[in-house]
């Protein structure tokens, strides 16, 4: 990494005058705009980066606020950190909770590991985590994080916990299903997802609760190995193979709410009926599904209260940073539409 020292070697300047040009201070320094302009194009061309951790320090009089670090996986719903970050500036602006900073760290699913040295470092005062993916559960399950630790999935006693109860809701679902008359279903759900804890628990609960009702339930999925420019595309293919097999269910749950976007325009579009020919209950948050025709049954994940819980816990732990862990689990809605009545 390019540092002043190799600045002030390649211009012929001393390390203080390419550190008043750096910061800002060089006319306080009296230091000439041609030179100034020498340093500036010197450290564009060899790449420099500022070193932001001195410069913070430096900044003595700015209010100290907590930074917190929230890793954040692209396989997530985007929905979730743009609620967040809506619910986070409401709750401080507000003065619900403490003014706090938060780093986005960048990983993905099954690699959390790599962020163990910025874990692990103390650097950040609290941690926020929403692991889906079994290898990054037994990583935390083996690493010492010194910091206040609020996971949204899994459940690891060391840490914190803000979720919601996803075999439940698998298990509701076929419930309703049941309790409908219907006699097969099928669950639909994206290759992209077949790695995440979260669809594996609501899966099992689903077949579970399936199994018992009598219901015959099988899993339509893409391969693993398939990829896809995105998920209505998925659906529409998925939902294709199901026409040319002939193998329609009375009840179909749908775990991607995109997914359903498209399985739903390739069913309507062969006449299905729902939900006189197949009921259709989705899990998301797609405003898209409430105008669809007919408009769908959705499970909701509840992404403000999972936001103000995990911000509450967080702002709670900065203030009492050995408290015992807690749990707490959040209530998941359905939204009872056309395509599955209650």
């Amino acid at each position: 990494m390019v540092s002043i020292y190799d600045i002030a070697k390649a211009v012929g300047v001393s390390a203080s005058a390419v550190s008043y040009v750096l910061s800002g201070r060089a006319d306080k320094a009296r230091i000439s705009k041609e030179k100034q302009k020498l340093i500036m194009d010197a450290a564009n061309r060899m790449g420099y980066i500022p070193n932001m951790t001195a410069r913070k320090l430096s900044l003595r009089n700015m209010p100290r606020l907590p930074e917190i670090a929230l890793c954040w996986s692209p396989e997530q719903h985007p929905m979730f950190l743009n609620t967040f970050i809506g619910i986070l500036q409401d709750m401080t602006s507000n003065g619900l909770v403490r003014q706090m900073q938060f780093t986005i760290l960048p990983y993905r699913n099954g690699e959390l590991e790599k962020l163990a040295p910025a874990l692990t470092a103390n650097y950040y005062n609290g941690i926020i985590i929403p692991p889906v993916s079994e290898q990054d559960i037994e990583f935390l399950k083996n690493t010492d994080i010194k910091v206040p630790t609020v996971m949204l999935y899994g459940d690891i006693p060391q840490y914190h916990l803000v979720t919601v109860d996803n075999y439940s809701i698998g298990t509701e679902i076929a419930g309703i299903f049941h309790r409908h008359g219907c006699r097969s279903a099928a669950l639909m759900q994206p290759a992209s997802r077949q790695m995440s804890i979260t669809v594996a628990q609501r899966t099992a609960g689903f077949l579970e609760g399936c199994r018992k009702s009598g219901i015959d339930a099988r899993e339509v999925t893409s391969l693993s190995n398939e990829t896809y420019t995105n998920k209505i595309e998925e659906g529409r293919i998925l939902a294709a193979k199901m026409l040319e097999e002939n193998t329609l269910p009375s009840a179909i749950y749908i775990q991607h709410d995109t997914l359903a976007l498209g399985a739903l325009a390739v069913f309507c579009g062969h006449g299905i009926r729902i939900p006189e020919d197949m009921e259709v209950i989705v899990y998301g948050n797609n405003e898209s599904l409430e105008i669809h025709k007919p408009s769908v049954t959705t499970v909701q994940y509840p992404t403000q209260e999972i936001s103000r819980e995990c911000i509450t816990v967080m702002a709670e732990l900065l203030d009492k940073p050995g408290a015992e862990p807690v749990r707490r689990i959040v209530e998941t809605p359905f939204v009872f539409r056309e395509s599955c009545p209650p």
